[in-house]
């Protein structure tokens, strides 16, 4: 048995599928079939009914490969949560857990309407952040002036 922390989750052992060869007194291990294995390692991880871990957190974005700005924009929170996520920091909430869930069976069947309305909501709220409202008074009130 082989305990699989290179996937960076601790509870993971392979009972086969890989090899393991010893070159110049140095044991090493390589993967038969590694995207296979991280295939069925997300799709166990997405499959629980328990709230994700950190751990799997990260890996969920990582199969995704998605970097922490790339997912903070898409979640509409700060790169900084994500890191806090992945790092046990902070408490990962519901409605982010079931969102990355969504993101990574999507990615699977190739359709990413969940991914396409995130970004579409993050773009809004940036075009709204960076917006200038304008104003001039005029005749002893103000008015939004282009």
């Amino acid at each position: 048995m082989y305990h699989y922390t290179e996937s960076g989750l601790s509870n993971v052992y392979l009972k086969n599928g890989f090899s393991v060869e010893e070159i110049d007194g140095e044991e090493y291990t390589s993967i038969d079939d590694m995207n296979g294995l991280h295939k069925i390692i997300a799709e166990s991880i997405v499959d629980s009914s328990k709230p994700l871990t950190h751990e799997e957190f990260k890996f969920l974005r990582i199969e995704l490969n998605l970097s922490q700005k790339v997912l903070a924009t898409r979640f509409g929170v700060s790169e900084q949560t994500i890191a806090r996520y992945e790092k046990g920091q902070s408490d990962i909430p519901r409605t982010t857990d079931a969102a990355l869930r969504s993101l990574y069976m999507e990615s699977l069947e190739k359709n990413n309407p969940v991914s396409y309305f995130l970004d579409l909501l993050s773009d809004a709220e940036a075009k709204e952040a960076e917006q200038t409202i304008m104003l001039e008074e005029v005749q002893e009130h103000w008015e939004i002036t282009a």
